[in-house]
């Protein structure tokens, strides 16, 4: 898998941690435990500091990024759809940011936040604890529902399982 050293950073990546052979993942990036780095994710810790928290994952050709002298932090139990790109911003603990969203720089999630797929979510936007916020721009639409929370922790005890899954079971054929 390529895991780059950058400018004398070396990435930081837990032992109990899945990262797909094809992600990428250079410079100054710490990756805690049982956290799920799927196929073609780019984490580039070149310009900043990126962290991620435990039991988080990182889904297929997202991008994570900092400005010069930036960090992204991303909490414990983090889901990261499918095509997202993530710019100098900090999610709490049990974000979601569905499938495509655009987070711009110096976006905050406070917990339990959820963006949905396909929204952009403009630079310095502040969203509460456990809000829906979606669009292009993003805006808050309501509180995060008994539902959607369930969904989401399920999406989470489901990741953590396939973390594991991909650490005994993942090997290459051809």
């Amino acid at each position: 898998m390529p895991i780059y050293e950058f400018a004398g950073k070396k990435p930081i990546i837990a032992s109990d941690t899945f990262v797909h052979p094809t992600a990428a993942i250079i410079g100054d990036v710490t990756i805690g435990s049982s956290c799920y780095i799927a196929p073609s994710a780019v984490i580039r810790g070149d310009f900043g500091q990126i962290i991620i928290g435990d039991c988080s994952s990182i889904q297929d050709n997202s991008t994570i990024h900092v400005n010069e002298g930036g960090t992204v932090a991303i909490g414990r139990n983090v889901i990261v759809g499918h095509n997202v790109v993530l710019h100098d911003v900090t999610l709490h603990d049990e974000c979601v940011v569905g499938m495509g969203a655009v987070l711009l720089s110096n976006v905050v999630c406070e917990k339990g936040v959820v963006i949905a797929a396909g929204s952009l979510v403009p630079q310095g936007m502040k969203i509460p604890s456990a809000k829906l916020a979606m669009g292009n721009p993003a805006r808050i639409i309501k509180d995060v529902s008994p539902e959607l929370e369930a969904y989401v922790t399920a999406g989470i005890k489901q990741y953590k399982e396939l973390t594991r899954l991909y650490l005994q079971t993942m090997k290459e054929i051809r």
